[in-house]
């Protein structure tokens, strides 16, 4: 198990340094020798990993040189590779969604907003692309994040993958990639 994943499993509370010692092998002391900011360093650094991998595989493909409905389609096929099709949490959200008691997360709180605001434009710049207009594509775009995180949370909640894999299928249909939509 690595850092991400206590993080993951425990949220930034619960990831206690046992724990990440634990996990990484090291001892507590290899641990503030790499991260000297100690639990806060870590989760900072493991959040811009966490970033650069999901903007990778998913968000980037928003950028690429394809017609617009397969750039969304390839963008779902980036975030479920990120999320193992359902079978890993998003440490971004696990993140974000608890507050620490001692209020380190409020910045990285703020980081990961700031960053998904930024692929929401993204998003709904694609969807604008492939006929939306725009309120209707902002709109979209926040349902289909809404889905894919909604549809991750109810497959692990169940421990059934397939509930995730079932909701970009569901998001696939309900944009084709073949022609643009007109709305």
């Amino acid at each position: 198990m690595q850092l991400h994943d206590v993080f993951v499993q425990y949220g930034y509370d619960g990831a206690t340094l046992n724990h990440l010692s634990a996990a990484s092998g090291l001892s507590k002391a290899s641990l503030y020798h790499h991260f000297p900011g100690g639990k806060p360093e870590m989760a900072a650094s493991l959040i811009r990993q966490a970033i650069a991998e999901l903007h990778r595989h998913a968000f980037s493909q928003l950028q690429s040189q394809h017609a617009p409905g397969d750039r969304l389609h390839r963008f779902l096929d980036g975030f479920s590779k990120y999320c193992k099709s359902g079978k890993r949490n998003c440490l971004l959200a696990v993140i974000n969604l608890h507050d620490d008691a001692t209020g380190h997360t409020g910045k990285m709180q703020a980081d990961i907003a700031a960053q998904f605001a930024d692929w929401h434009i993204l998003l709904a710049e694609n969807l604008k692309q492939m006929g939306f207009k725009p309120k209707r594509a902002r709109r979209s775009a926040q349902q289909i994040v809404a889905n894919l995180y909604g549809g991750l949370v109810l497959a692990r909640l169940n421990n059934e993958p397939g509930v995730f894999v079932d909701m970009v299928k569901l998001i696939k249909k309900n944009h084709p990639p073949s022609h643009a939509r007109q709305n």
